[in-house]
Formats: C-alpha cells, structure tokens, sequence
C-alpha cells in the first residue's frame, strides 16, 4: 500500500520499525518519530540525495524548537572551556537555567511542558550536533542514575562558533589593519632565512598564513555588509553601514596596497623560484620529526598555492586588493542618490547638480594638486595656514560690532536678581542702541577705508626692490607679510622667478629674484624687517581689487 509521505512512522497498524526500512525508503519519505518532533528538524533530516546538505545545521532551522536548540548549543559549545569530557544529563538543565538567567530570560522555561530536554537531545544526537555517551558507573547506585553524557562534535561545535561570531569581525579588520606591512616583513624575512634557517622560516609562515586569513575575512566581511547595505530601499542604517565601512576599510588597509603591493609581488616571485627541497625542509620543521611524507608533500603544495593566493591578491592591475578598492569606490555613487533620497523624503533640498557638477570637475583636472585646489575653491576646505597678526574685524558682517568692542547693554536689576521669573508681566521696554549701531558702521567705514589705503600704498610699490622701499606702516607689514607668505608657497621657476594668488583671490604675485644674493632692510613701526631681495609685482585678481 501507499503511505502518506506526512504521516508518522508508527500509524495504522501497518509502519515497520525505524531499523526495517530500507535505504531507498529513508531517500524518500519524511521520517519523524514522534508528535513532538521539530518539523523543520524532520525536513532537514530527509533531503534525499541533493548534494550539499548540512545535516548538522538542522537544530538552526526555523521551527517551534529552534530557540531551544540554540540554547543546548549554546550551553554546551561553552562548557567546552571548562571540561573536554562531556556535560552531564543531571547537569544538563541547571546550565540552561544559568544561561537563560544570563541572557535576560525566565530560567523557569526550562521547567515547562513545551520544554522536553531528552526529545531534544535525542534530535540534535540523530542529526549529528552531539555525542551520547556512558559516565563510569562506581556505585551500585550508579546504575540506576541517568549517566548520559553529551559533547557537540566537532563539525557542530566549529558551525555554532562560526554562527555566534556572524557580524563581529572587529578582530579580523583590526587584524587586518597592518596586514600588506606584516606581510611584506614576513616574507623578506622568509626569503632571507629559507635555505639558512627553517625554524624561522616555519614561523615566518605561520604569520603569512594567520594574516592572510585575517585579511581575507575582512574583506569577506566588508563585502558582505556593502552587499546588504546597498540593496533594496535606503535608510538611516543602511547608509550608517556604507560610510562605517568605507571609513574602516580607508582607515586600516586602503593607503597599505599601493605602497606595499609591489613589494609583496616581488618577494612571491622570489620565493616560487626556491626548490621543493627548501620547502620540504621548511614543512618537517613545521610538523616535527615524526612526520609522514605525504604530510610534508601536502603542506609543500600549501606553499605554492598560498603564494599563487597572495599573488592573486597583489599582483596586477586586475587583483584581488584592487577589485576590492574599485567595489569600495562604486558604493560612493549609491551612498550618494540614498542621502538624496532620505534628504528628498525630509524635505530637505537635494544638491546632486552641484555634486555631480564638483565631481565633473575634479575628474578634468590634469593632476591630483589641480583636482585639490578645484575641491578647495568648491568647498572651502583649503589647507590650514598660518597667518600674521590679528583680524581686524568680526567674522561675518563687517558692519558688525565684536563681542569685546562692543558697549555695554543695561540690564535691569529685577531681570538680574529674579532671572527668567522677571520676564512676566508687562514687557521691558528695549534699549535704544541705535547710537551704539551708529557708532559700530562709522568704525566699520574708517577701516575699510584705512584697509583701502593700506592696500593702495602697498600696490603702488609694485615692481620696486624690496630693498628701495621706504619706511612702512603697521597696516602695510601686515599686508607685505602676507605677500610674502603666499609667495613662499608658489611654484619656482628655473630662473627663480615665483607666481602665486593669495587665499582670498585677491591678489596675484610675481617675484624677480636680484643678481647679487643681498637681503633688504625695511623698517617698520616693530622694528626691522630682513628679508631676500627681490622684485615684487603685485596686481589685482578678476574676483576683487582695492578701493
């Protein structure tokens, strides 16, 4: 007869036992020994023969139990700290009630009816997840007790760790924060001491392979999280992710491929030349004396197809490390529309003309200095610099008065001693600072009036010697120091002749140096000035002049 593929094992009257059914019964029906079993359990359990099964990952399946799987696993994976020869069964339910206590959770749930601890055992033992064994009974006592042990195989216990450390790779990207240096160090030093030293040679590997590893993940991790981040709709968190990642992946590895890459490639091209022989001493140095030729024949080969990895990984223009650099510089275009779009459905007002404008720009510039001073023209964001003496005047509005210049404000006294409580009632009347204002604009006129002239006396010396200048005021050293600064940043000439703009863009420069090599004098109300002679021509820019 046909039997339904749902139905339990044990029905009708007409079921075999578990031990009576053939091996192409159990490809081809659910298999479930009971009403309490983990249906999603039972799913993972009959996959018939489609490859790439993991049946040891069945406790980790949606289902009613797999929180209480999760809690077993968990428990026992860290007990494996503590002891290497199993937990006990008797132990079994007070170590769940700890962890539960521990995570947040009612340790009472371990005492509920829903919670059948031998059925699960029984689950995660078929599947693969845990050992069952016998403790030695030394008591006639014993033989009555429940003397079961469990320990997670190893298979379960290395997928449960690699599962509780999804999403904290923290030690791998800061593994792999000097990881082209520490690579570049270690296989010079591999190179240098392979024929005359293999202990050192085995270490040396040892750190090539742990770092490799570290940096593999990383990236692995880096990629993984772009990918996530970056399908479906934007949001707060996904962009948060994007720029966390850019950030960590500029921060620890990206300025260590270009200057290390050559050098890694260089020394990988070096060390495929060594002999098996030198390999073949390096490995049994590794494994130890004891070891069997096909142990150290397996491990020479691990040689080569590590450096054909770190190969892979350096050498060329189409890399590993540079695919890597071009994924992180394509996430910037999609970091850029989701702000756009978050900014769009804020209300706030998008600038992806001037964006797209700026990066045009920054693109058509013939070098990388050209494309920084487009960026600081755009933005602002010019380098720092020093400049000599004090600002004449308040940022901002000229017309303003400064915090320190300006006059006194009267207060009241009731304001005074009752504080925001003297505000109710009937409003102060306002001070009168209109004379105050009058003042501020007639002082703000007299300066830049005084700026004008300063910069009209300071002009009309263009194309004299440094040295044929008059005595000079306060204002107009100022003015000439400034001068002087943004010449010594310009390009030089072979002949020696200098052209810069100042940082308003005020003022263009040019310098003739003087046959002779003499330094000029120029007094100043301060005291001397010395410095080189030269011709000094100076002319107003497009963007601004003197009145």
């Amino acid at each position: 007869m046909l039997r339904d593929p749902g139905r339990t094992a044990l029905s009708c009257g007409s079921a075999r036992a578990d031990g009576e059914w053939s091996s192409a019964e159990r490809g081809s029906r659910v298999r479930r020994t009971g009403p309490e079993e983990d249906v999603a359990g039972a799913d993972a359990w009959q996959l018939g023969g489609m490859p790439g099964g993991l049946l040891q990952a069945s406790y980790l399946t949606p289902g009613r139990y797999a929180a209480q799987y999760r809690a077993i696993v968990d428990v026992l994976l860290a007990q494996q700290q503590h002891t290497l020869t199993g937990v006990a069964a008797t132990d079994l339910p007070d170590l769940i009630r700890a962890h539960l206590a521990a995570s947040g959770a009612d340790p009472a749930l371990v005492d509920e009816a829903g919670f059948d601890l031998p059925a699960r055992m029984t689950s995660l033992e078929r599947w693969g997840v845990v050992d069952r064994f016998q403790d030695r009974a030394l008591r006639d006592a014993d033989f009555i007790r429940n003397l079961d042990r469990f320990q997670l195989t190893e298979i379960a216990a290395q997928l449960h760790q690699a599962v509780t450390s999804l999403g904290q790779d923290a030690a791998s990207a800061a593994a792999a924060t000097l990881a082209p240096g520490v690579l570049t160090a270690n296989l010079t030093q591999l190179r240098d001491l392979a024929e005359s030293d293999p202990g050192e040679a085995a270490n040396a590997w040892s750190i090539i392979l742990n770092t490799h590893q570290s940096m593999a993940r990383a990236a692995a991790g880096w990629q993984a999280r772009l990918a996530s981040a970056l399908a479906g709709t934007p949001t707060v968190d996904k962009i948060t992710v994007v720029q966390e990642t850019l950030r960590r992946y500029v921060d620890m590895w990206g300025a260590g491929v270009d200057v290390h890459s050559e050098t890694i490639t260089r020394r990988v091209n070096e060390l495929a030349a060594v002999s098996d022989g030198v390999w073949r001493a390096v490995a049994a140095r590794m494994l130890g004396p004891n070891a069997d030729d096909s142990a150290i024949v397996d491990l020479v080969g691990t040689y080569r197809q590590t450096l054909e990895t770190l190969r892979s990984w350096f050498d060329g223009p189409d890399c590993q490390a540079r695919r890597l650099r071009r994924q992180m510089r394509d996430t910037i275009g999609p970091l850029l529309r989701g702000q756009r779009t978050l900014a769009a459905v804020g209300g706030h007002m998008s600038r992806r003309a001037e964006l797209l404008a700026l990066a045009a720009r920054v693109e058509a510039a013939g070098d990388d200095e050209a494309g920084w001073q487009v960026w600081c023209n755009a933005t602002g964001l010019y380098a720092a610099r020093h400049l000599p003496g004090a600002a004449p005047a308040p940022a901002g509005n000229p017309s303003a008065s400064s915090w320190w210049e300006s006059d006194t404000v009267p207060v009241e006294a009731r304001l005074r001693k009752q504080g925001p409580r003297g505000t109710t009632g009937t409003p102060a009347r306002l001070a009168d600072n209109t004379g105050n204002r009058k003042i501020a604009r007639a002082n703000a006129v007299a300066q830049q009036s005084l700026a004008a002239q300063t910069e009209a006396a300071v002009v009309a010396r263009s194309g004299m010697r440094l040295s044929d200048w008059p005595p000079i005021s306060e204002a107009e050293t100022t003015l000439l120091l400034q001068f002087l600064t943004a010449i010594l940043r310009g390009r030089s000439t072979a002949s020696g002749t200098r052209t810069a703009t100042t940082g308003d863009g005020r003022w263009s420069l040019r310098t003739e140096p003087v046959p002779g090599g003499a330094d000029a004098v120029i007094h100043t109300p301060a005291g001397r000035l010395v410095h080189p002679d030269l011709i000094l021509h100076i002319s107003a820019t497009t963007t601004g002049s003197f009145g």
